[in-house]
């Protein structure tokens, strides 16, 4: 993770390219602590991509958006037609009484949700394959969206999710 010197030598490295644009002291520390779940040098890489393709100061959002492209692409989510052909791979191995082993953990996920014997034994692969292919864009999804949530975001849900209710004022925080 970003640490805060990592931080701020990125934004110098944006402000020399961008000399006209100014952060306040307040903008850096927002900047510095929304940056902060993401490697340093993933960041700087991102603030390279992003002056290689604008000619504007990055947001925030658009630096996240670049190191996520990044990390991503380093280890990409596989599509869900190579999902699908791992399916049907372990389906020729194992078959319906067979347990079944996924490389890709989605694949096994979706795979648990329509069921392994019901896929297996299904007379009818061209559905099957079209559920699969919806059920695995939208896990994708969902982890992508889940990866690129800000970290206190993802705090604040399990504090939720733990049944702690937030208080605004204080900062304290009560059982619901």
């Amino acid at each position: 993770m970003a640490t805060e010197i990592e931080t701020l030598r990125v934004l110098k490295i944006l402000g020399d390219i961008y000399p006209s644009f100014h952060l306040s002291s307040s903008a850096i520390e927002v900047y510095v602590r929304l940056l902060a779940d993401i490697p340093g040098p993933v960041l700087e890489q991102a603030a390279l991509e992003h002056i290689n393709h604008s000619t504007f100061f990055p947001a925030i959002a658009e630096l996240r958006s670049a190191a996520f492209s990044i990390l991503e692409a380093a280890d990409p989510i596989p599509t869900d037609y190579e999902a699908w052909a791992e399916v049907q791979a372990e389906i020729r191995r194992v078959g319906h009484c067979g347990q079944p082993q996924f490389e890709n953990p989605l694949a096994e996920q979706v795979v648990q949700q329509l069921g392994w014997r019901y896929l297996c034994l299904s007379e009818n692969p061209v559905a099957d394959r079209a559920h699969f292919v919806q059920a695995y864009q939208a896990m994708t999804e969902r982890q992508r969206h889940s990866a690129r949530r800000l970290q206190v975001v993802t705090e604040f849900i399990a504090t939720l999710k733990a049944g702690i209710q937030p208080q605004l004022s204080g900062g304290e925080r009560e059982k619901a």
